[in-house]
């Protein structure tokens, strides 16, 4: 990590378009061959532009979601690699006054490895299941236990898997007796 020491720091607005980037977002992609993911490139695109899997799309959206709705700032590790590093990171996601969404994230250690050819998005793995509750999006995390969805991805670590979990939608124990009780 050579040019960028403190925060990235990046903002989407009420339609998820890309629409502010510290000067630590074009160290970052500098640093790791980005030229393309520079700030200038990028501005007023969508954030799912970049976001290429559906499991983690999904996971996202619903993360959104929540701080919108509840003005909750959402805490969670995740990884994001490059061919010769990987880097574990942490990010903030906190509601602006004006509706924004800003992203603040921070690299909490690194490691090298041997250098890996990035994998195309086209190839199919197989991939556990994770099960998300279809009313409440509370993530079952073993033994049935279900918790809020920001506390599962910390819990399961799955922002920083290689490859995250397909989702399976279902209904929690809670919701399903609150339906019952509602007939």
């Amino acid at each position: 990590m050579r040019g960028y020491q403190s925060e990235v720091i990046y903002q989407i607005d009420q339609n998820d378009f890309l629409v502010f980037f510290n000067d630590q977002w074009d160290l970052f992609a500098q640093d790791n061959d980005g030229p393309h993911l520079k700030s200038e490139n990028i501005y007023n695109r969508k954030i799912w532009d970049f976001i290429h899997d559906a499991e983690t799309r999904h996971l996202h959206e619903t993360l959104l979601k929540r701080v919108r709705s509840n003005n909750t700032i959402l805490n969670m590790p995740f990884r994001c690699d490059s061919p010769t590093l990987r880097r574990f990171m942490e990010m903030d996601i906190l509601l602006q006054v004006d509706g924004k969404i800003e992203y603040r994230c921070r690299v909490i250690k690194t490691q090298l490895r041997n250098a890996v050819q990035v994998v195309a998005g086209n190839i199919q793995e197989e991939r556990p299941f994770l099960r998300m509750c279809s009313w409440c999006k509370k993530i079952d995390v073993g033994n049935n236990s279900w918790v809020e969805i920001e506390d599962g991805i910390a819990f399961l670590g799955l922002l920083s898997q290689a490859i995250v979990p397909q989702i399976s939608h279902t209904i929690c124990e809670i919701c399903l007796g609150d339906l019952e009780d509602d007939e």
